[in-house]
């Protein structure tokens, strides 16, 4: 699920805020099998992070529909959140600032609660992030629309090292698309990563992620279940397909449900922030509305 140091990306927090619901005007307006999703479409809670800072909560049938609204508080001057993801297991709300600092963050209040001390600072400028939990390695998935590619761990917010056989702390493996893959060579712009939720083998997942300048969905390592296993640490990508918007996008969000396995996207062009059912097998995106007033992103999160 993602954002970038400026994400639009919703981060998606539950705010159970109290306040009267508003609704905003209406704008003018085959692969390997995939992990299957609900046979009916599930009507999930959605948490999104504003550019300035507000915890918002919406309905997927409605999106359009702000339920509630809290000013998110303890991050410092300067700082900004770049992403959001729930630790489903637990079911705790976890943030990233651009300082490298990770919080939880109570749905309800707002409040950031600092998790360990801050690693090094994201950066550069101006880069949108992909954050998400693996939920089979209980670890947290950091990649950037510039190609870098990390771990940290939700207990410390420390870094996973990923070479340690070399000496110091390594990021994974950039990233990049795999040889023999359609867009090889291309020059990926991940700003969102999501994992899926394996109903029958907790120890089965598949990372997603959304190529914001070819408009993609692709997978970062391999399906679930299919061999040889490709991890999401070596940075390989591998196109699903496009996601069907003109043009590139301006910045993306995803997240997939756990109970029923349903891929909401925030996807932005033209200027405007819509949600989206993504199909996990094909890529093509759905569109189910504008996005509280369509404005800009920082994170999105389906509530558990």
């Amino acid at each position: 699920m993602h954002r970038s140091l400026r994400l639009c990306l919703p981060l998606l927090v539950a705010l159970g805020g109290a306040g009267c619901a508003f609704r905003l005007p209406a704008p003018a307006v085959a692969f390997a099998s995939a992990p299957a999703p609900a046979a009916a479409p599930a009507d999930p809670s959605l948490l999104a992070l504003t550019q300035d800072h507000a915890l918002i909560r919406v309905r997927a049938s409605a999106p359009d529909l702000v339920l509630s609204r809290v000013a998110v508080k303890g991050l410092a001057a300067g700082d900004s959140l770049v992403g959001l993801d729930f630790r489903v297991a637990r079911g705790v709300l976890y943030t990233l600032a651009a300082s490298g600092q990770l919080y939880t963050l109570a749905p309800d209040t707002g409040v950031l609660t600092p998790v360990g001390r801050a690693a090094a600072a994201l950066g550069p400028a101006g880069t949108r992030w992909g954050f998400d939990f693996n939920p089979a390695a209980d670890r947290i998935r950091v990649v950037g629309s510039q190609g870098r590619n990390l771990r940290l761990h939700p207990d410390t917010g420390a870094p996973v090292d990923g070479n340690p056989a070399e000496p110091g702390l390594q990021d994974d493996a950039p990233l990049r698309y795999a040889e023999g893959d359609a867009h090889q060579g291309w020059v990926p712009q991940v700003a969102a990563a999501a994992y899926s939720y394996h109903q029958k083998d907790d120890k089965l997942t598949t990372n997603y992620a959304i190529d914001t300048g070819l408009g993609l969905l692709v997978r970062q390592g391999s399906l679930e279940g299919v061999q040889p296993v490709v991890s999401p640490n070596t940075g390989l990508l591998f196109t699903v397909g496009p996601l069907g918007l003109r043009g590139p996008l301006e910045d993306a969000a995803l997240d997939v449900a756990d109970v029923h396995n349903q891929a909401l996207a925030a996807l932005r062009s033209a200027g405007v922030t819509r949600l989206y059912r993504v199909d996990l097998a094909s890529g093509r995106a759905q569109a189910l509305g504008r996005l509280a007033d369509g404005a800009p992103l920082r994170g999105l999160a389906i509530e558990p």
